[in-house]
């Protein structure tokens, strides 16, 4: 979304969802792994966190973990 960051995105989106019923999985690709970066991306509505550079194996266990929910 133009002019927001991935945050403010994340939380437009699940305010959306609520007016649906619906819950699109979002996962945060980030070059921040510090437990403060962690906490505000969950904080922020995001299902997981993937750290880059990003590997297959990652994008997989985060699909399997969002999927198993």
């Amino acid at each position: 979304m133009q002019g927001m960051d991935g945050y403010e995105a994340t939380r437009c989106i699940r305010e959306e969802e609520k007016q649906y019923g619906v819950h699109t999985p979002i996962i945060a690709l980030t070059a921040h792994t510090q437990n403060e970066e962690k906490t505000k991306m969950i904080e922020a509505g995001m299902d997981y966190y993937l750290s880059k550079p990003l590997r297959k194996e990652q994008l997989l266990d985060a699909m399997s973990h969002i999927h198993g929910k």
